[in-house]
This record gives structure tokens, C-alpha cells and sequence, in this order.
């Protein structure tokens, strides 16, 4: 079996290859839910420092990418 990393950078770009990886709409819930799980991990892993150094650098931009991905999947659903 494949051994992962566990550190956030690559977890982060693991999720990233997931948003990126949605081509329907409803893949973006599951997404959605991969974030919070991340998140949740970081707030326990590194409660002191998570929202001075990863909620605005690691978080935030996961979001954002999402949100770009859901409009881009929306307004490609609506023209068809």
C-alpha cells in the first residue's frame, strides 16, 4: 500500500488535485467537506499558531479555489 504524507503542504495539494478534479456540480460538496476535515485537523494539530499561519495561507485560498471551481461548474451546467 501507498505510504502518504501527512504533512498540510501535501495534504493541501492533495486537496487541490481534488478540486481540480470536479466535473460536476455535486463533487463539489464532497470537496467542501474535504476542506472542513482538513481544517479540523489543523486546528487540533496546531491550535497555537492555526489562525495567525494556516487559516489565512492554506485555508482561505483551498476555499477560494473551490468557489472559482462551483461558479465555473454552475455557469457550464446552465449553458447546457
Amino acid at each position: 500500500m501507498e505510504n502518504r504524507s501527512t504533512h498540510y503542504g501535501d495534504v493541501a495539494k492533495w486537496v487541490e488535485k481534488v478540486i481540480d478534479s470536479c466535473e460536476k456540480y455535486e463533487q463539489i460538496f464532497g470537496a467542501k467537506m474535504l476542506i472542513r476535515n482538513f481544517e479540523k485537523q489543523l486546528r487540533r494539530k496546531y491550535h497555537e499558531k492555526y489562525w495567525i499561519e494556516h487559516h489565512y495561507s492554506i485555508i482561505l485560498p483551498l476555499e477560494s479555489k473551490l468557489s472559482y471551481k462551483r461558479d465555473e461548474l454552475l455557469k457550464k451546467q446552465l449553458e447546457s
